[in-house]
């Protein structure tokens, strides 16, 4: 039971909240995914819940931002504007929402027990090594949250978790088929080949003034420099408003006698249990634990020391009977609210009468006891000032916003009054276009008012444009470089390259071929053919990927076979596949390779189907506009 909560709270998901705290809190709780708030613009209905407007503005922000961490320089910010990039994170959407309401409906929802267990065995909410209450509360006020909040969002991971597992475990590949494509994957072949040199075909090759600017006029996109500018910016965060404000000793000094507690390590206490577990709804069973709790309970008011003994013989929570029933040390609101109060009320080394809860029935020893302590302030003067800092920081931006933008506004010319009051100082961009523009003109709002025709011909300042949560930017373009078509003599030579290179290789694709077909009638072709050589599936100094693709789709049934393809130096290469030699025994390491690429595959496809079976028994409903950019 206890044990079985320990083990999930160490595995993925401690992981995952954890990262959200590091990161961001950008998920919602259940009761806003079940429900759904009323007051928003609607993107779709899912059953009797809604996905707002809100939310997929949202979830495509945290989209983009992943895509732009994976892809770094080569991201293209115009991907995430387009209505199918919408489309797509607005189905996992309510995908989701299927889920969440699936499991709600099946009553899969996480017990107190678990919730506690998780939070314990996140590193952020920890004060030397143990949970504490207020450093949770302080951690989640710092980011805006509160406990129901944070509570409610890992009960959805925990919903999301029990519907989707089954799912995953249930996904096995069967032996004859990873056999035979362990078997396929370590097959190798005897080739050699033989190259025909972009030479051979040269005097064939012809282009001439006409065809270059043929291709000029057909392709003039190609050749077209896209509109740039320059811009001077100014950037307004709450960073920087925080970084900027003096906090006084008197302050730090009031704000640590005032908030003395969550400087402290909160009491903690350590107690043993004997577990005689039951399940809730069979009342048999529970009169029977309870009947074997209350006579170990007896036996250990004779005999105290014995209690380590039946734990061991007893108890019914794995993890701790191992260890003569021993939980460790834990604070409040760690464990179910029976048995905290029942170890909270006790003395050290008293065993006490049965206690129940949902697990079953609990005999509880209490350890020992480590009364609360107090960290000095020196140790937490850097922590209490930037709280201060913050604190003041969250109450004048919203002002100090409010005065950046009408000074933008209202001086429309220059972003110099704006800078002076602000106490900031203006940037200056490199050259950029609207698709591929450096942060922070990669934000769709601010590209699109830098880009605008007005902007570029008054060169008059930007709104401020709230670019991600608490930054705001308004820019003013300095320089324009208007799109422009580069002229034929500028580049025709490239277009010449580019169509000798063309024929050439369609002229060598052509000999290549016929010289495929004479050979397999038996022609010989007068080829320099290469040593025999035997290759694997993987890429190699002969077979480049594309040559190894097509080596391994040689028919084997009448050998020798022949393939060609492209080489990278403008030659054509004659493959001849002459043996197919098979795998004597199947290397361990690779079977359990294929074996975990099967199943990944097998689950996702499961993983598919089921969200699919449970999508389309709710009415969903997405919104006309819902897709269509911001």
């Amino acid at each position: 039971m206890l044990e079985a909560i320990r083990q999930h709270a160490k595995g993925w998901l401690a992981k995952v909240i954890l990262g959200l705290i590091a990161i961001t809190f950008a998920l919602f709780g259940v009761d806003s995914y079940m429900k759904g708030d009323r007051g928003a613009g609607v993107a779709a209905e899912v059953g009797e819940g809604r996905i707002t407007s809100e939310e997929l503005r949202r979830e495509i922000q945290v989209q983009t931002e992943r895509m732009r961490e994976a892809l770094g320089p080569s991201f293209d910010p115009a991907v995430a504007e387009t209505a199918e990039f919408r489309k797509q994170v607005l189905d996992s959407l309510v995908e989701r929402r299927a889920l969440l309401q699936e499991a709600h409906k099946l009553r899969m929802l996480a017990p107190d027990a678990y919730i506690a267990s998780v939070l314990a065995q996140i590193p952020a909410f920890q004060q030397d090594g143990a949970f504490s209450q207020q450093r949770y509360e302080t951690v989640l006020r710092q980011n805006g949250r509160t406990p129901a909040q944070f509570e409610s969002e890992l009960q959805q991971a925990f919903m999301l978790d029990a519907m989707t597992s089954p799912v995953a475990l249930a996904a096995f590949p069967s032996n004859a088929s990873l056999t035979q494509l362990a078997r396929l994957v370590a097959q190798q072949r005897e080739i050699a080949w033989a190259d025909l040199p972009a030479s051979t075909v040269a005097s064939q090759v012809k282009v001439t003034p006409a065809d270059v600017e043929a291709y000029y006029t057909a392709n003039q996109a190609e050749f077209t420099d896209p509109e740039q500018v320059r811009a001077e910016y100014l950037v307004l965060d709450i960073d920087t408003v925080a970084a900027g404000i003096e906090v006084s000793e008197q302050a730090v000094a009031e704000y640590y006698a005032a908030n003395a507690a969550q400087f402290g390590q909160p009491e903690q206490r350590s107690a043993s249990h004997i577990l005689i577990a039951a399940d809730q709804g069979d009342a048999a069973a529970r009169d029977a634990a309870k009947a074997k709790a209350a006579e170990l309970y007896q036996i250990l008011q004779k005999a105290p020391e014995r209690f380590g003994e039946l734990a061991r013989t007893h108890s019914q929570d794995p993890g701790s009977a191992a260890q003569d029933g021993s939980l460790g040390s834990f604070g409040r609101g760690m464990m179910v609210k029976p048995f905290e109060d029942a170890v909270f009320g006790m003395k050290p080394n008293e065993i006490g009468a049965p206690v129940e809860t949902d697990f079953g029935f609990h005999i509880i020893r209490l350890d020992g006891i480590e009364p609360a302590t107090m960290a000095p302030l020196a140790e937490v003067r850097a922590a209490v000032v930037d709280e201060l800092r913050r604190q003041q920081a969250q109450k004048t931006f919203a002002e100090l916003a409010e005065s950046f933008s009408n000074l933008v506004y209202e001086n429309a010319e220059s972003l110099q009054p704006a800078a002076t009051a602000a106490k900031l100082a203006i940037r200056q961009s490199g050259w950029m276009t609207a698709k591929a523009a450096p942060p922070p003109f990669n934000h769709a709002g601010l590209s699109a008012a830098l880009f605008n025709a007005e902007s570029i011909k008054s060169k008059q300042n930007t709104e401020a444009v709230e670019v991600q949560a608490g930054t705001l930017v308004a820019a003013r373009v300095i320089e324009h470089r208007p799109a422009r078509v580069r002229p034929l003599a500028e580049v025709s030579a490239a277009i010449e390259g580019k169509l000798r290179e063309e024929q050439s290789t369609r002229l060598l694709t052509q000999k290549g071929e016929a010289t495929m077909q004479a050979l397999a009638k038996g022609e010989e072709a007068g080829l320099g053919w290469s040593a025999f050589q035997v290759v694997g599936r993987q890429p190699s100094a002969a077979l480049g990927p594309d040559g190894a693709k097509a080596v391994f789709r040689v028919a084997t049934d009448k050998l020798p076979g022949y393939t060609g393809f492209m080489r990278p130096d403008g030659s054509y290469r004659i493959v001849r596949v002459s043996r197919v030699l098979e795998a004597s025994e199947l290397d361990p390491m690779l079977v359990r390779s294929i074996e975990s690429g099967l199943v990944q595959a097998q689950q996702r496809a499961d993983m598919k189907a089921m969200i699919a079976l449970i999508t389309a028994g709710q009415k969903v409903k997405i919104m006309p506009n819902a897709i269509e950019g911001r």
